[in-house]
């Protein structure tokens, strides 16, 4: 019916006019036609059942699409390997830059039990699509599954560096693949991201050597980061009483070599809360106004301010962790201010054994008004003791406060040589 109508247009067309009209009609003509025909190919072709494929192949056999779509029906709803495999490597023909078309074809004769066909399908997608993170991820997949690890993880990179949100899925694909922290991070790029990644699964997994292993080599390439990054890591070294390592996890951040006497990091107040490692960390509190306070201060610059307003509080919220020796003798010492500070429980400065909670001493009250005071505690760790923390807290703690209190100047240091006790 179309062909009919076209074919009276072109009739009309060269009765009526001559020359350049006539050519322009019968192009105009040729052009409705080839617009219609893709059109229909389209409709068909969405329609996804094999009549209207094969009927939209038949209008459009160049395209390649058609034939790829073809070949999936024939694999999957007809269970047709032979047309199905014949579609799509007629679709390849027509389009060898489509990788997706050649990750069926690997599909097909992997499952068909070929593979070497299979194989060399692959080999063209990534040649097709070398840098698709998709493409690579999908590769990647097909070889894990034949236990190719060589292959894999080289594709699971390419799905990272093309597409970082495919990090920690890859990584932890490759880990599920490989138990070895070693093949993985030849693999990696020159980024602390997926490193960090890493470092996260193995601490989910309860990994400590690999996640130690892991954290050297990290050091060891010098990549530039952000130190909060490593808290996590930090903190699952002080759960797992890794003390050791953690000492020496801070010491990579914080690029230091030395060990002052002074065990306290930022012991004046100097820098801002870093809210982890072996430094001050805080947690906000509705009882308590806690500031660094620029107007106040025995040395320096700046002091720590508490502020209370009057409900019940027991613990402050501020505190940091400090690596210690057992059976050792440590003096804490810290200045002191206080304004009108009223309360039958006044705060104090407490060493707590951060694996039992106890606590091993804490300096007198800080009560009433006074100026700059230094306060002194006195104790000796125990047998098993390699962390302390340092908190402010009031004991006990479930009495009303008012008034103001200012730290500065913390320090923890041994004890000289005559007062340590023996091992």
């Amino acid at each position: 019916m179309l062909r009919g109508a076209i074919i009276n247009l072109l009739v009309r067309s060269a009765t009526a006019r001559t020359g350049i009209a006539c050519l322009a009609a019968v192009l105009l003509a040729w052009y409705v036609h080839i617009v219609i025909s893709v059109w229909r190919a389209d409709r068909l072709q969405d329609q996804g059942d094999e009549q209207s494929l094969e009927a939209s192949a038949a209008l459009q056999p160049w395209n390649a699409e058609t034939h790829w779509l073809l070949g999936r029906y024939f694999l999957s709803a007809a269970q047709n390997s032979r047309l199905g495999l014949a579609h799509l490597n007629r679709a390849v023909e027509l389009d060898p830059y489509e990788a997706a078309y050649w990750l069926d074809i690997a599909e097909a004769y992997q499952v068909k039990g070929e593979p070497a066909q299979s194989e060399r399908a692959l080999a063209q997608a990534l040649q097709a699509e070398p840098t698709s993170p998709v493409i690579a991820w999908k590769c990647a997949n097909f070889y894990l599954a034949r236990n190719d690890v060589a292959h894999a993880l080289p594709l699971l990179r390419v799905a990272i560096q093309y597409d970082p949100a495919n990090t920690a899925s890859a990584l932890d694909l490759s880990w599920r693949a490989t138990k070895s922290v070693h093949q993985i991070i030849g693999e990696l790029p020159p980024d602390p991201a997926p490193y960090f990644a890493l470092l996260n699964i193995l601490i989910a997994r309860n990994q400590p050597a690999q996640a130690n292993e892991l954290w050297h080599t990290l050091i060891s390439r010098k990549l530039e980061f952000p130190v909060e990054t490593a808290f996590p890591y930090f903190d699952y070294l002080i759960r797992t009483d890794q003390i050791d390592q953690a000492e020496n996890v801070w010491t990579d951040l914080r690029r230091r070599d030395d060990s002052p006497p002074n065990l306290i990091r930022n012991s004046g107040f100097e820098t801002e809360f870093l809210n982890g490692g072996f430094e001050w960390r805080y947690s906000e509190l509705s009882q308590v106004d806690t500031t660094l306070d620029t107007r106040e201060f025995h040395h320096g610059a700046r002091s720590l301010c508490l502020t209370f307003s009057g409900p019940a509080v027991a613990d402050m919220g501020v505190y940091e962790y400090v690596p210690v020796q057992p059976n050792t003798a440590y003096r804490l010492s810290a200045f002191a201010k206080t304004q009108e500070i009223n309360t039958a429980s006044g705060p104090r400065l407490a060493v707590e054994d951060s694996s039992t909670r106890k606590v091993l001493a804490a300096t007198d009250e800080f009560q009433e008004t006074s100026g700059w005071k230094q306060r002194t505690a006195d104790f000796v760790t125990g047998p098993d003791t390699r962390l302390v923390t340092i908190r402010v807290v009031r004991i006990p703690g479930n009495l009303l406060i008012k008034g103001t209190l200012w730290l500065d100047d913390i320090e923890l240091t041994p004890n000289p040589p005559a007062q340590s006790a023996m091992p």
